[in-house]
This record gives C-alpha cells, sequence and structure tokens, in this order.
C-alpha cells in the first residue's frame, strides 16, 4: 500500500499546479468584475482538484490489493490441495467469487474517502493551522497578534492585506491589457501555491492511512472471517464428495509407479 502510494505522489508532484493555473483560478474565481480582494475560493478551487488526481492512485491500490489475494489464493490451493485436482480449482474458483464480491464495495468506499475530502476543505484542521502561519508569515511578516484564531478565519483578512491594490491595467474601454505578472502577483501566486502544496501533503497522509485501513476492513478481514463459511456452503454436498475427492492422473501414475517398485 505505501509502496504504491510514494509512487503515485511523485506522479501528483509533477502535475501540480504552475503560477499561471493558480493566477488564472484567481481570476476565474473574481468573476468578471475586478476585485481587490483575493478571494478563498480560489485555493479551495485549486486544493480539490490537486484531491482529485488521487482518486486513480487510490483505486489502482485497490485494484493491485485485489490482484495480490487472488493470486495468494491461487497459490495456496495450487500448494495445498495438489492431490485433488478437482477440489483444487473449485476452493480456489470459490475464493476469488468471494473476494470479487467485496471489490466494489471497497472502490465505492475509497471513492467516498475522496468525496468527503473535496467536499469540505478543512481550513481549520490542526495540521494546516500551524503550517498557514508559517507560510503568511514568510510572506506577509509575522508580529499580527492572531493569538487563537484559527486558520479559517483569518485566512482572507491576512491575505487581503497584501492585495489592497489592483495593479492590472485597463484600457479607457475598460477592456483589461495582458501583461507580466507583478511583484505582488507573483507573491500571490506563490503563497497560494505554498499553501495548496501544504493542504495536499496533509490530505494525502491522511488518505495514506485511511486507505490501508479501508482494503483491509472491506477486503482482506471480510475473506478471513467468511472464507471458510462460504466454502462449506459452495462445497460441502454428499452429490460432490465424489468428484471433488477424486484424485488426478498425475497422482495416480506416481502411486502405481510405486507400487511397481515395491
Amino acid at each position: 500500500f505505501q509502496l504504491s502510494l510514494r509512487r503515485a505522489r511523485q506522479a501528483v508532484v509533477s502535475t501540480q499546479s504552475t503560477g499561471s493555473d493558480v493566477r488564472h483560478s484567481v481570476r476565474n474565481s473574481m468573476g468578471t468584475r475586478p476585485s481587490i480582494f483575493i478571494p478563498e475560493i480560489a485555493f479551495e478551487m485549486l486544493a480539490k482538484r490537486q484531491i482529485g488526481l488521487l482518486r486513480d492512485i487510490c483505486l489502482r491500490v485497490v485494484d493491485l490489493s485485489y490482484d495480490e489475494l487472488a493470486n495468494t489464493i491461487t497459490n495456496t490451493c495450487s500448494r495445498h490441495f495438489e492431490r485433488f485436482d478437482t477440489m483444487k480449482h473449485a476452493v480456489m474458483s470459490a475464493g476469488v467469487a468471494l473476494l470479487g464480491e467485496r471489490l466494489q464495495p471497497t472502490r465505492e468506499m475509497v471513492e467516498n474517502l475522496l468525496a468527503i475530502e473535496q467536499s469540505y476543505i478543512n481550513t481549520n484542521h490542526p495540521d494546516f493551522v500551524y503550517r498557514y502561519r508559517e507560510v503568511t508569515d514568510r510572506f506577509l511578516g509575522g508580529g499580527e497578534g492572531d493569538g487563537g484564531a484559527t486558520a479559517g478565519n483569518t485566512m482572507v483578512g491576512r491575505m487581503n492585506r497584501a492585495s489592497l491594490v489592483d495593479t492590472r491595467e485597463r484600457t479607457s474601454s475598460g477592456k483589461e491589457v495582458d501583461h507580466q505578472l507583478t511583484r505582488r502577483e507573483r507573491e500571490e501566486v506563490m503563497m497560494i501555491e505554498r499553501l495548496v502544496c501544504q493542504y495536499f501533503t496533509i490530505i494525502r497522509k491522511q488518505l495514506q492511512d485511511s486507505i490501508p485501513k479501508t482494503i483491509m476492513h472491506f477486503m482482506v478481514s471480510h475473506l478471513s472471517k467468511n472464507l471458510s463459511s462460504y466454502l462449506i456452503s459452495e462445497l460441502y454436498t454428499e452429490d460432490r464428495f465424489d468428484e471433488l475427492l477424486r484424485e488426478s492422473e498425475s497422482v495416480k501414475k506416481k502411486r502405481e509407479g510405486a507400487s511397481r517398485m515395491l
């Protein structure tokens, strides 16, 4: 689990938002009217988009876990039921079928976990409050006496102090003129990038803990608790005893060879 997520993290980091993406998100969140404030919704939009990048990765981990469990069932049956070929295939089919019933519920739960994270960007998360103050103090300076204020309560106010002047030039007709980013705009972009990166790191760590637990609960634990009863219900019938206990041809030939040698 952890190895797959670590590899996936590298893929996500390489696709994180660029400065242009951040600036476009800020301007899009403002609408057609110019604004003298940086809207918090731009941060939420970018954070939700980064979290969405984890969906395929997490579902891939579920599929890899399913494949590994299916291989474990196959290998175990091959070792313990070598003598009875029919029983081996019957147990393998039943075990994989029971495992397959848990694949979709596990995928749905993983998607729900991601949807929960995207539904609400918690800027009051204890870890984010600490990291948020570090980032904003670096760009805006400290000593503001926030006291016990949370990141969610101070985000807009502290970012707005860096944005009281809108430096975008406009023509006499009211159309915006494209130009290079000003120093203030570059600082805004860098600050939002850092905040999104810090929040994404927190969510990634939470998923690194919750995704393996989800797989263990929905697939591994369910399989270990219910496999025996499932095999009994599927295979323990009198009309199948002779079929299941029929020895394979290779075992018969070995026995006949040993008898001739004796």
